[in-house]
């Protein structure tokens, strides 16, 4: 089976961590790497074409969100239990204050599971939470190991699927991906 992890840039935060002008310079400790076309990412129009595509090309997949952009995705993808959509959370313990003065201490992943892998008898039980910090030495949206292997079980992968990365940051995803395959 075919599935995909999508870690984009957050609605309405692209431009101010990865466009050229915004918060992550490039290079060094906590610092994106900056792309031209980031502002993309700041329209839902964009989070919605990504949307459409992974229910079109893959049988599972798993989409990191923010809060504010959980209501975009959900506007297109359809949430009934037979189509194995599930809205987990990640709980990001000590979170960074930002411009708010309500920490934003949660994630948002939204994740179709394949109707072959749904089944309690198709993987080991997992919950729809996931309590970890956030790392603090790699770059910033850096999810941690925990979460990658969170998601590969919440998706019910197995050693013959293939998994596609879809927003190569720091390289984290891709790595537990290529380690939880070849196992």
């Amino acid at each position: 089976m075919k599935f995909a992890i999508a870690d984009p840039p957050y609605l309405g935060r692209a431009y101010r961590w990865y466009g050229i002008n915004g918060r992550g310079k490039g290079g060094g400790k906590n610092r994106a790497d900056q792309h031209p076309e980031a502002h993309l990412w700041d329209q839902p129009e964009t989070h919605i074409q990504l949307a459409r595509s992974l229910m079109a090309n893959y049988d599972g997949f798993a989409i990191a969100a923010s809060s504010h952009s959980l209501s975009t995705y959900l506007s297109v993808i359809p949430t009934h239990s037979e189509n194995g959509i599930k809205i987990m959370t990640w709980i990001k313990p000590g979170s960074f204050p930002g411009g708010s003065r309500i920490i934003n201490s949660w994630e948002a992943v939204i994740v179709k599971v394949p109707k072959e892998r749904k089944g309690r008898h198709k993987g080991k039980l997992i919950v729809d939470y996931l309590i970890c910090p956030s790392p603090r030495k790699k770059y910033v949206g850096t999810k941690p190991s925990q979460w990658t292997n969170w998601v590969l079980d919440a998706m019910g992968i197995e050693m013959n699927d293939t998994v596609d990365d879809l927003f190569i940051g720091s390289g984290t995803v891709s790595q537990i991906i290529a380690e939880r395959l070849a196992i």
